[in-house]
């Protein structure tokens, strides 16, 4: 059976951080391979994503082709909606199979506020889940949310691991703002398109 880490986000831009969790996923758990999957709109963002989707696509699809082991989902990107984990995975199982394992790849604090979300115990019929943690992480946090009767009967299926890089978006794109270097949070293909199509400066990209 093959082992696929599906890791969803807006990519606003997709930076080192993202890279070193699937890489760090793929070879702590054995995976086969990693699906990136860039959202449209996800409902736990307050404010639309700055870059188009078609910015988004092309930054991850740059990350995507330089790695065998990388794969690319399109089927969320242009979805009318908001964006539900639970509906992302239904789709992925039917369209892998029973052949196919799914480990949701995600960050300590989704995990933490897992919830609220839609359906979120239908998600562990989908999938386990691979959970990055940083030092000093809202771990307390964590261990209460396990002691929930419906997540204690699921836990053996939440694998935590500890990170020492966190890179933030939000920070990236704050430093074109005010035209510091990227080069230390991007790859170079993701620099170099951010900079001939001058994304983040300007609100044309939202279009």
């Amino acid at each position: 059976m093959k082992k696929a880490g599906i890791l969803g986000g807006t990519f606003d831009p997709i930076h080192k951080g993202h890279i070193a969790l699937a890489e760090n996923s793929l070879k702590k758990f054995g995976l086969d391979y990693i699906i990136f999957v860039p959202t449209g709109m996800p409902p736990h963002k307050n404010k639309r994503p700055l870059a188009s989707k078609k910015h988004r696509l092309k930054m991850v699809e740059e990350i995507v082709k330089k790695n065998p082991k990388f794969k690319l989902y399109k089927g969320e990107i242009n979805r009318p909606g908001y964006s539900y984990a639970v509906d992302t995975f239904s789709r992925l199982k039917k369209r892998f199979g029973k052949s196919t394992k799914l480990y949701y790849i995600m960050g300590l604090d989704s995990i933490n506020s897992i919830l609220n979300w839609k359906k979120p115990l239908e998600l562990f019929k989908l999938c386990e889940f691979i959970v990055a943690t940083r030092p000093n992480a809202k771990i307390k946090t964590f261990k209460r949310l396990i002691k929930f009767p419906p997540i204690n009967a699921n836990k053996e299926k939440i694998h935590l691991f500890e990170m020492h890089v966190h890179i933030s978006s939000t920070e990236i794109r704050n430093r074109i703002k005010l035209g510091k270097k990227i080069s230390k949070f991007v790859p170079k293909p993701v620099e170099n398109y951010i900079k001939k199509f001058s994304l983040y400066k300007t609100a044309k990209e939202r279009k």
